[in-house]
């Protein structure tokens, strides 16, 4: 369905001088925090003797939102992550894409800081979160076809994330795989170059919080040019910056 399909279908409800693109960034200390509180999901379900080694993609993703939701978000037991800040973890919500095209796609997980009422904002509220997709990777589920293919290129065409200026790949990586021997060199494909409108391969963010760890790899960050324009006359989509995490599973 194009554009021209859609005219008189969709909307977002709001005129265009109400709101700007892109949203504004969450900023490296929001990601490291979201990254603080899977870390903390993960080893939660370690300690239930949760089976990470053979759930399926869904299976993790459920248990994660589930432990996030009902106990860390309610506990506030990971600094500055509490119900006062964030709102509902959503996991395989529907969103619509940038034009309207596709209504129902569904990201894995959703985290949306509260809004200040104080000092309303000119954004999309709907669309103004992290978005997360989630890819097992192992020797079924490669870092190429699956997690790129199937995940990564989401953000980039535009069905996720597509306000935002930034966006999360998170990877259940078991069989040993990694970003630098695995992701990177399928990034690195001449094609995937291309598909991805790769600017920056994944390179390791230095901040201290964001090192590796025993259960997870250190937080990469790659760069991806945009080419769909923005309805309303907002002009073309600016780049996205996407913050990979890799968890041993």
């Amino acid at each position: 369905m194009s554009p021209a399909d859609t005219a008189g279908f969709f909307t977002l409800g709001v005129p265009p001088e109400r709101y700007h693109l892109p949203h504004p960034r969450l900023g490296l200390p929001v990601i490291l925090l979201i990254r603080r509180v899977l870390l903390r999901a993960f080893e939660l379900l370690r300690e239930q003797k949760y089976n990470l080694s053979e759930a399926s993609e869904d299976q993790v993703t459920a248990a994660l939102r589930s432990t996030i939701e009902n106990n860390l978000r309610q506990s506030g037991e990971v600094q500055g992550f509490n119900k006062r800040r964030f709102e509902t973890v959503i996991r395989q919500g529907q969103w619509a894409n940038y034009d309207g095209t596709r209504l129902t796609k569904a990201p894995d997980l959703f985290f949306k800081l509260r809004d200040d009422e104080s000092e309303p904002q000119p954004v999309l509220s709907e669309f103004d979160g992290l978005f997360i997709e989630a890819k097992p990777v192992d020797s079924t589920h490669p870092a190429g076809s699956k997690y790129c293919d199937d995940g990564l290129i989401r953000f980039v065409r535009g069905d996720y994330a597509w306000a935002m200026q930034e966006a999360m790949m998170l990877a259940y990586s078991r069989d040993a795989r990694t970003i630098a021997g695995h992701l990177v060199s399928a990034m690195s494909e001449a094609t995937r170059i291309d598909s991805l409108d790769t600017i920056q391969l994944p390179e390791v963010c230095l901040m201290p919080a964001a090192a590796a760890c025993p259960e997870a790899e250190a937080v990469h960050i790659s760069l991806h040019r945009r080419t769909f324009r923005w309805l309303d006359g907002k002009g073309p989509a600016t780049d996205i910056a996407v913050y990979h995490l890799w968890h041993q599973c």
